[in-house]
C-alpha cells in the first residue's frame, strides 16, 4: 500500500480525535443522551486503545438519532464515524449538513477542512478553514492544517506563516515535529535552507518517537538542503538515512544527488553507482542536444 504522508497521518489522527473532545449539548431523553454517551466512550476507548472497533452498529444508531431529531453535533459525530469506516465522501455530505444547521460552527469547518486534505481537495480545504479562522478559531490545529494545504498549493510563504503561527501555539514540544517538518520542506522549497535544516534537524531528534516516513522525510530534506549548501559530506550522510526508506522514483531522485556529491568529493565509484542504481529506477537520462 502507498504510505500516508505526514500531512494525511496528521489530519487522519486530528479527525479520529475532534469530535471526541467537544461533549454534545444538553439532551432531554435521558435515554437518548446514554446511547450518545455510550457511542462517545466507545470511540474514546477506540482511541486510546489505537484501535477501531465494529462501528456499522454504531453508525445505525446515529442514524436512528439522527432520524428522531438533526442535530449539528451529531451530524459531526456520524462524520467522524463514516471517517473511520473509509466512507469519506458520506462524511463530507454529514459535514455539511452540520453547516448547514450550524453555519457558525468554526469546528464544523475546521473539520471538513481536514477532511478535504485527506481527499486531496486543498482549495476546498483551505477555503474552509479560512472560514474557521474568521470564525475565531484560533488553535494551533487550525493554523497547521491551513499550512499544510498551503504547502499543498505551493503557497509556500503563507505556509510558513501558518506553520510558525501554529509553533507559538502548540505546547507540545513532541508534537511540533508536525509543524517543523512542513515548515522545512516549505524552507527548501523557496531556497531557504539554513533554516529547513534547522527545523529537520529537530525533527530527526524525536526519529524514535515520529513514524518512520517522517523520519525518512526529514533525512531527506535535511540531505538535500545540505547538498545545496554545497555541504557534501553532511548531504551524503544524510541523504544514506533516507535511502535506506525510500523507493521508486523518490529514491531515485535521492541516489542523483548522494552520486552528484560523491563526485564533488572525488569518489568517483560510488558516484556512477549511484547513478546506475538510479538509471535502474527509472532516472530519465537527459536528450542528447
Amino acid at each position: 500500500e502507498k504510505a500516508l504522508s505526514p500531512l494525511k497521518i496528521l489530519a487522519y489522527s486530528f479527525l479520529l480525535n475532534l469530535s471526541i473532545c467537544h461533549c454534545l449539548p444538553a439532551i432531554a431523553q435521558d435515554a437518548r443522551q446514554a446511547v450518545i454517551s455510550d457511542i462517545e466512550q466507545q470511540l474514546q476507548r477506540d482511541i486510546d486503545a489505537d484501535k477501531t472497533s465494529e462501528l456499522e452498529p454504531v453508525k445505525r444508531q446515529l442514524d436512528a438519532l439522527i432520524a428522531t431529531k438533526g442535530e449539528a453535533k451529531l451530524f459531526l459525530l456520524r462524520a467522524d464515524i463514516k471517517y473511520r469506516m473509509y466512507d469519506l465522501k458520506g462524511a463530507l455530505s454529514d459535514y455539511d449538513q452540520a453547516i448547514v444547521l450550524q453555519p457558525k460552527s468554526a469546528k464544523a469547518y475546521l473539520q471538513r477542512g481536514t477532511a478535504n486534505c485527506i481527499g486531496e481537495n486543498y482549495q476546498a480545504a483551505l477555503s474552509d478553514f479560512n472560514t474557521a479562522i474568521s470564525l475565531g478559531e484560533n488553535s494551533a490545529d487550525v493554523y497547521r492544517s491551513r499550512g499544510g494545504a498551503e504547502e499543498q498549493l505551493g503557497k509556500k510563504a503563507e505556509a510558513i506563516a501558518d506553520l510558525t503561527k501554529a509553533l507559538s501555539i502548540e505546547k507540545d514540544k513532541e508534537r511540533q515535529w508536525q509543524e517543523k517538518l512542513m515548515r522545512a520542506r516549505c524552507y527548501f522549497a523557496v531556497k531557504q535552507f539554513e533554516p529547513a535544516i534547522k527545523d529537520t534537524t529537530d525533527v530527526i531528534a524525536l526519529a524514535a518517537q515520529i513514524p518512520e516516513d517522517a523520519a525518512v522525510d526529514a533525512y531527506k530534506v535535511r540531505g538535500s538542503s545540505y547538498f545545496f549548501g554545497a555541504k557534501y559530506s553532511e548531504a551524503v550522510a544524510n541523504l544514506s538515512a533516507a535511502i535506506k526508506g525510500l523507493d521508486g522514483k523518490a529514491k531515485a531522485g535521492s541516489l542523483v544527488l548522494r552520486s552528484v556529491c560523491y563526485s564533488k568529493l572525488n569518489d568517483k565509484a560510488k558516484a556512477v553507482a549511484d547513478m546506475e542504481e538510479a538509471k535502474a529506477l527509472g532516472f530519465p537520462q537527459r536528450q542528447s542536444q
